[in-house]
């Protein structure tokens, strides 16, 4: 039909055979327009149909030649078009919320004017008198008109839209603040007050939609209470409650006790650090105190394990207490491996290597195998061959709660700092580079958010944190040199 012959063909046409679609019976609402109660009439269809089928036919005929065959009829009838339901307003809304993603959807109105595909063929041959093809803006209103919006929303509709994604992506931005990176919001009263009065301002916009006013709730909902899930005993608690009493002698925990206290203890130290701290290798300054001090309190949180459990094997001058020493804290290292507590596993395996241990030739021999393979076992996890291969593999594979060795990320971090430049030849910002920074800090806040759920234990934490016995790296070496002389040469 359509090619055949032109919009403006002298030809007549058997209108009974045409098809009309009965789903256009139902008129498109234009600014206005009320559900009307009594049936169209047929001259007001006749009327529609031609308002949309020549703008279809003016798409369709634009790259023709206007000189055409005007005496050419048609041969044959258009084909019966395929049933076509209507569909309603409220299925496909011209924008709906997903996932914080505005979507604009104009499927409504092409459903409708697929059904006018065989009413437009007639309408192209009488339409000898029309008020011209709609234009764009026209469509715009009909299509905001049978979402159901009201007339001063259809009258700017393109910046009722455009506010409407703005407000979204502000709310997305804000929910994903709030939720991921809550220490902004702790430490600081002034900024968690200023987004909540920047919320509640946003709630009395008159034009705010539903579910964007229940948006700005949750976030102000989640930054007024308090976090009910985060009931752990803190370590100031744990540092209080150790100091001041004498702690139990080691052998008076087993080493299920001490592997899980010493998780426990290794998480709270680790959860503390914030992220503005793996900024520019603070850590290796001069300032690195106030520049870093969790950091610096983690290091040293490591440092005063690993004295301990020398310390601990080094006091015994009993060979057999030392043999039974080793292989106790040997098992406090696996267990902390299967707790995913890899910090623990570098902090005991790294006092084994340590010069005053290792150089216990005669107290080694007595050593079983069994634990001097699961020696070599564990080191392997947490060497740092290949830089820490083995380790990586198992943080990949592993589902947090978890305690990583934060040496490795620093080491991390400072090879990005030294070797990429923050701006690139352009003078443009070198966001591949802060990418990288990024991916490091988020792997971080990852393990941080979840905790264990491991109940604390007074008596064994008072044992870890006690430093009454520990001597330094001095001190053990002479005592080591006591136990076990150097063999005369």
């Amino acid at each position: 039909m359509y090619s055949a012959m032109s919009p403006f063909s002298k030809a007549t046409l058997d209108t009974s055979k045409l098809y009309v679609s009965s789903s256009f019976t139902n008129k498109i609402p234009d600014e206005g327009d009320t559900t009307p109660e009594k049936p169209e009439d047929p001259s007001v269809l006749s009327k529609q149909s031609s308002e949309v089928s020549m703008r279809e036919e003016s798409d369709i005929d634009q790259n023709q030649s206007d000189d055409g065959d005007t005496e050419t009829s048609p041969t044959k009838s258009p084909t019966t078009p395929k049933s076509v339901k209507s569909k309603n307003s409220s299925e496909f809304p011209l924008f709906s919320y997903n996932n914080g993603v505005v979507m604009t959807s104009c499927r409504e109105l092409d459903n409708n004017r697929s059904a006018l595909s065989a009413a437009s063929a007639f309408a192209i041959a009488t339409a000898g008198a029309n008020e011209g093809t709609p234009n764009k803006e026209k469509y715009r209103r009909m299509s905001l008109a049978s979402a159901g919006f009201p007339p001063d929303q259809r009258n700017g509709d393109k910046e009722f839209v455009i506010r409407r994604a703005a407000t979204n992506r502000v709310l997305n931005v804000l929910r994903h603040w709030v939720s991921k990176h809550s220490q902004d919001f702790e430490t600081n009263d002034e900024l968690k007050c200023k987004v909540i009065g920047f919320l509640e301002e946003v709630m009395h916009d008159p034009e705010l939609l539903t579910q964007e006013r229940k948006a700005a709730a949750n976030i102000i909902r989640t930054l007024t209470q308090e976090d009910p899930g985060d009931n752990q005993i803190t370590l100031e608690e744990i540092t209080q409650m150790a100091e001041g009493v004498k702690a139990e002698p080691f052998e008076n925990h087993s080493a299920l006790e001490i592997a899980e206290q010493l998780t426990l203890l290794d998480h709270l130290v680790f959860k503390k650090i914030p992220y503005e701290e793996f900024f520019g290798q603070g850590w290796m300054k001069l300032e690195k105190n106030e520049r870093t001090p969790y950091i610096m309190k983690t290091t040293k949180h490591f440092n005063d394990i690993s004295n301990l459990i020398a310390s601990e094997i080094i006091r015994n001058e009993d060979i057999n207490a030392r043999v039974s020493a080793i292989e106790k804290w040997v098992a406090v290292a696996d267990i902390c491996r299967c707790l995913h507590n890899y910090n623990a596993v570098l902090e005991i395996t790294s006092s084994m290597n340590r010069s005053a241990i290792f150089r216990l030739k005669k107290t080694w021999l007595k050593v079983s195998k069994q634990t001097k393979a699961l020696i070599d076992k564990l080191q392997k996890l947490v060497s740092s061959e290949g830089r820490f291969k083995n380790l990586r593999e198992a943080l990949k594979n592993c589902d947090p709660p978890c305690v990583p060795y934060l040496g490795m990320y620093l080491t991390d971090l400072a090879f990005i700092e030294e070797g990429t430049p923050n701006y690139t030849e352009d003078g443009l910002v070198n966001f591949s580079k802060m990418r990288m920074i990024s991916h490091i800090i988020r792997e971080i806040r990852q393990f941080q958010q979840t905790a264990y759920k491991i109940e604390h234990q007074a008596k064994v934490t008072q044992y870890l944190l006690d430093q009454s016995f520990v001597m330094d790296e001095e001190s053990l070496y002479e005592s080591s040199l006591r136990i076990e002389p150097k063999l005369p040469t």
